[in-house]
Order: C-alpha cells, then sequence, then structure tokens
C-alpha cells in the first residue's frame, strides 16, 4: 500500500468534505466531526472537555478547528 492510497478511503473522504452547520452551538465543530465520523457529536464535546485541563489543549484544538473547517453555505445540503 503506498503512502497516497492510505489517505484515499470513505472515511477520508469523509473528513475532507467537513462542513460546520451555520445554526450550530459554539461554531458547530462537533457537530461536524460527529457528521463525519462513528463519535456522536456529544461524545466529542466530552473530549473536548476532558483534554482541556491539560494546558488548555482543548480549547486550542476547538479554535484551530473552529478556523479550519469552512462553514456550510445555505445552498449546501
Amino acid at each position: 500500500m503506498s503512502f497516497k492510497n492510505m489517505f484515499e478511503g470513505e472515511s477520508w473522504r469523509k473528513l475532507r468534505e467537513l462542513k460546520r452547520p451555520q445554526l450550530a452551538p459554539l461554531g458547530g465543530v462537533c457537530v461536524a466531526l460527529g457528521e463525519a465520523t462513528p463519535l456522536a457529536a456529544w461524545m466529542w464535546r466530552v473530549l473536548f472537555i476532558l483534554i482541556t485541563p491539560a494546558w488548555g489543549a482543548g480549547v486550542v484544538a476547538y479554535i484551530i478547528l473552529w478556523v479550519a473547517i469552512p462553514e456550510q453555505t445555505k445552498d449546501a445540503p
């Protein structure tokens, strides 16, 4: 298996197509991750809360994802 083929699966396609919903609370990062992964949005929220005491890693990761994941447009499903 080549390095290029390693990132060409259904799960990787979903991660590349992440979109934050417009009306989601706090940017919609957990909702977007919940739609693209097997974990539900509430599990992502718990994960971010659990890693926040580690030098604010949860907050930093959330802000980076908030900026990196594009917002869903109104005409997109």
